[in-house]
Parts: structure tokens; C-alpha cells; sequence
């Protein structure tokens, strides 16, 4: 897996961590984003969505 620096991932719980920490960052920074049903999407290998972290509920909860 490749994290959204381009680097590798361990695995499918640090892709989502990464995730979840991009959906936070970009709630905190692009508040234009917000309120529009926005989501971080991560995919594997085959280019299958493994997990989906919404950018409004990151707000909440960051």
C-alpha cells in the first residue's frame, strides 16, 4: 500500500490511520470541504476501496 506521501504502508490498520489523519487535517485546513459529503478513500493493490473516512466526521471527532 502507498500513503498519501507516496510512501508504503505496513498494512490495512496504518493505511487507515493515515486516512483518518488526512480527513482531520483537511477538515482543519479546507473548510470549504466541509458539509459537501467529502471522503478520504483507501484503496489497495487492485484498486478496491477497503476503507472510506468521511471528511465531515473527522471534523467532529478532530
Amino acid at each position: 500500500m502507498i500513503g498519501s506521501t507516496g510512501q508504503p504502508v505496513v498494512d490495512r490498520d496504518q493505511a487507515i490511520a493515515v486516512a483518518k489523519r488526512l480527513a482531520i487535517d483537511l477538515a482543519e485546513e479546507r473548510k470549504e470541504f466541509l458539509g459537501r459529503g467529502y471522503f478520504v478513500s483507501v484503496t489497495d493493490g487492485d484498486e478496491r476501496e477497503i476503507h472510506r473516512e468521511s471528511i465531515d466526521s473527522a471534523e467532529k471527532s478532530g
